[in-house]
């Protein structure tokens, strides 16, 4: 153990290796950092360890583009802005994509980034003409409906004929944020270039912040095979401890109007089960009643390992 810092020192020689070693390791700096994320009087608290990247001399190593949101109120910022895939009708969100960060697991002994985990978050705001545009994203039922149609819009439609590109939600769960305002963790499987059992694996949390406000975090795994126990137990081991240190100190602003809502509504839990929706979707012809939205009920356990 005391050779680790050398054995997994993020250098690389190894230019397009494709060997699998028996261990890996990653991030190079693990310690848990504190992080703190700003929007108006509400603050999400979370840890996790510093971004490093992969050094060498052939071009072999990978770097690390990170966007940080740092002090700044996220919710008064001008930050990059983010589209769904065209296939999808508009879904009246303007989404703004204000961080990003890699964390790379080396190989022993200068073999270079072997898996990497990234980091995404962004802010959806409800736009004019939605039908959200009236409603209280701090009502759990009305929160559970933005995030409904957010994951048809960004998944739903993706289809090579009849065929989904992704399944999901799967593995829906509640994160207990605050005392108050909670959150949602669920998967999305991408299927059409691999299979039902080996999907690429997507997980996002989703949170309200405002009124009209909430933000999704994504974590990617590239192709990660989710069977390698030795490549998937570590990424998804810090993949959740940065879900599971996540808190939500709630503002006065945002626990008033959570407050408005209890005051006709005692119930503010949110679901803690959700069904596979059934994908793909099809944009609906003009003036043709919407239908209303169908979800599967699951017939096959949707964990997958290492979950937790």
């Amino acid at each position: 153990m005391m050779l680790n810092w050398l054995k997994f020192f993020p250098f690389s020689i190894e230019k397009d290796s494709k060997n699998k070693p028996a261990e890996i390791h990653g991030p190079y700096f693990s310690k848990l950092r504190k992080n703190k994320w700003t929007f108006g009087d509400t603050n999400l608290l979370f840890d996790a360890p510093w971004a490093n990247p992969i050094f060498s001399l052939d071009g072999s190593g990978s770097t690390v583009d990170a966007i940080k949101p740092g002090r700044v109120n996220i919710l008064k910022n001008d930050w990059e802005r983010v589209y769904n895939n065209s296939n999808a009708p508009r879904d009246f969100l303007d989404k703004s994509l204000f961080y990003e960060n890699s964390w790379y697991f080396s190989g022993p002994w200068f073999s270079g980034m072997k898996e990497f985990i990234t980091g995404r978050a962004i802010l959806a705001s409800v736009s004019k003409g939605s039908r959200f545009e009236k409603l209280n994203l701090l009502d759990p039922r009305v929160f559970e409906m933005a995030l409904g149609d957010f994951l048809d819009h960004a998944y739903g439609y993706d289809r090579s004929g009849k065929r989904p590109h992704y399944r999901g939600p799967l593995n829906w769960s509640i994160l207990p944020m605050s005392p108050t305002v909670h959150g949602i963790v669920c998967d999305i499987h991408q299927i059409h270039n691999g299979s039902r059992d080996n999907p690429v694996v997507t997980r996002l949390v989703f949170f309200p912040v405002t009124t009209s406000q909430f933000i999704r975090v994504s974590f990617s795994f590239g192709g990660l095979d989710i069977h390698d126990e030795v490549r998937a137990k570590p990424i998804f081991a810090l993949c959740n401890s940065i879900i599971d240190s996540m808190r939500l100190e709630v503002g006065k602003s945002a626990q008033a109007e959570w407050d408005k809502v209890k005051e006709t509504c005692p119930d503010m839990t949110l679901s803690d089960t959700m069904g596979e929706f059934k994908w793909p979707l099809f944009e609906e012809e003009p003036n043709k009643d919407p239908k209303e939205k169908e979800i599967l009920q699951a017939d096959e356990p949707q964990k997958i390992p290492f979950k937790s």
